[in-house]
């Protein structure tokens, strides 16, 4: 139904940025290759992008890659997962700068974010603090999930497994 899509796909310089035990470590990739790739980055919220990455054959073609889980989000006022998740912008702007090898980039990218947010902090917005950090931290105040998958998806949050 993509024919676009599909060429994208097949091409062999083609990445696709989502995490999983599939994934290699960009920053690795990067260093191997010298040739230009193109990028694909799911976006939506996290169930979203995970429905998109398994119902479309096509994204399992390309080279799938993550990022090292090493900053915590800039996104303050939206909660995350875990403290490592990023929003889309900030996969983005991560992704860039490592391809590019170019620091600067992400900054770049990301001052907009970081103004959106101090702009909403200072107007009555709350800092969100990850599912994990509440949970970790007995400040969860939503009542547990009676799904058995839920309720061991977020123990494994707090135990610091990588889901």
């Amino acid at each position: 139904r993509y024919p676009e899509l599909a060429t994208v796909c097949r091409n062999p310089n083609t990445l696709i940025l989502y995490p999983g035990a599939e994934a290699t470590n960009l920053e690795e990739m990067a260093v191997m290759s010298s040739s230009p790739s193109v990028m694909i980055i799911i976006d939506g919220t996290w169930s979203q992008a995970k429905d998109i990455f398994y119902k479309n054959s096509l994204f399992r073609l390309p080279k799938q890659v993550q990022l090292k889980p090493s900053i915590s989000s800039q996104y303050v006022i939206r909660t995350q997962p875990t403290n490592t998740c990023l929003s889309t912008l900030e996969c983005a702007a991560v992704a860039l700068s490592i391809m590019e090898n170019n620091k600067s980039i992400q900054e770049t990218i990301l001052h907009p974010l970081q103004a959106l947010c101090s702009f909403q902090l200072q107007h009555g917005a709350q800092i969100h603090h990850s599912k994990e950090h509440l949970l970790k931290n007995g400040l969860y105040d939503k009542p547990m999930p009676k799904n058995k998958r839920k309720l061991r998806r977020m123990e494994l949050l707090v135990n610091n497994v990588k889901i």
